[in-house]
C-alpha cells in the first residue's frame, strides 16, 4: 500500500511543482509587464495586479506542499533531539496524526469558503472568486495525502520519504 501511495505522490509532486513553475513565471512576466506599461508607457494595466494576487495565492498555497512532501513544515527540533528514541517516534507519530487532521480540517473549511464565494467575479478580470479559493481545498487536500501517506510510513516503519529531493552533498 505504502508503494503505490508513494507512486501516487511522486506524480501528484511532480504536477505540483510544474504548476508553481509556471505560476512563478507568469506572475513574473506580467509584473515586468505591468512595470513597464506603468513607467514607460505612461499607461498602467488594469487587470495585472488583481491577477498577481490570484497566482500568488495559488503559489504560496501550493509551495507549502512541496515543503511538506520532505516533512520540511514548522517544528521545534530542540526538544525532539533531547528526548530518547521511542518517546522522540511517538512524539512523531502524534504530531503527523495533528497535522493529518488539520489539514482535512482546513480543507473542509475552504470547501465552504469556495461554496460561499459562489458566482461572486473579481472586479477586473471578472473571474469567480472560488477559483482564488479553490487554491485552500486544493492545496490542503494535497498535504492531506503526504500526510496520510507519512503518518501510515511512521505506522510501519515504512521510508521517511515518498520522494528524495534534497541535493546529495
Amino acid at each position: 500500500m505504502l508503494a503505490a501511495l508513494d507512486k501516487l505522490i511522486k506524480a501528484v509532486y511532480n504536477v505540483v511543482l510544474a504548476v508553481i513553475i509556471a505560476i512563478g513565471l507568469v506572475m513574473l512576466v506580467v509584473a515586468w509587464a505591468h512595470v513597464f506599461c506603468r513607467y514607460v508607457l505612461n499607461d498602467s494595466l488594469t487587470w495585472s495586479e488583481e491577477l498577481l494576487k490570484i497566482l500568488l495565492v495559488w503559489f504560496c498555497l501550493l509551495s507549502t506542499t512541496i515543503i511538506a512532501v520532505q516533512r520540511e513544515h514548522v517544528s521545534i527540533v530542540v526538544f525532539k533531539e533531547m528526548m530518547p528514541h521511542s518517546a522522540n517516534r511517538t512524539l512523531t507519530f502524534v504530531s503527523q496524526i495533528l497535522m493529518l487532521a488539520a489539514s482535512v480540517i482546513v480543507m473542509l473549511i475552504g470547501i465552504d469558503f469556495v461554496n460561499v464565494a459562489g458566482s461572486r467575479m473579481t472586479p477586473a478580470l471578472r473571474i469567480p472568486y472560488r477559483y482564488t479559493y479553490s487554491a485552500i481545498p486544493v492545496s490542503f487536500a494535497i498535504l492531506s495525502l503526504y500526510e496520510l501517506r507519512n503518518t501510515i510510513a511512521d505506522f510501519v516503519k515504512g521510508p521517511k520519504f515518498a520522494i528524495d529531493v534534497k541535493p546529495k552533498d
